[in-house]
């Protein structure tokens, strides 16, 4: 069995303007993963199955909820450098 490509799966629609946004363990890829317990500060992979996985931050958790930051990429596509 392969690893996911991200942990927590995130809805675009819900980030808010810090870009926090709220995840559900039960929801994503490693729901069945007992191993995986994401604490605050720990850092992450979060996507939502149309983009490639982003970078996050765990912000805080309750139970089966979890808060994180999400981290844009600080590089441009190729394309936009000209």
């Amino acid at each position: 069995m392969t690893a996911p490509a991200y942990d927590l799966t995130y809805d675009p629609n819900d980030v808010d303007g810090n870009l926090v946004v709220e995840c559900w363990i039960s929801h994503g890829p490693r729901a069945a993963d007992s191993a995986f317990d994401p604490q605050a500060g720990d850092a992450l992979l979060v996507g939502d199955e149309e983009e490639p996985p982003l970078h996050a931050a765990v912000l805080r958790r309750d139970g089966n909820r979890v808060w994180v930051r999400i981290e844009l990429p600080t590089e441009l596509p190729s394309s936009a450098t000209g």
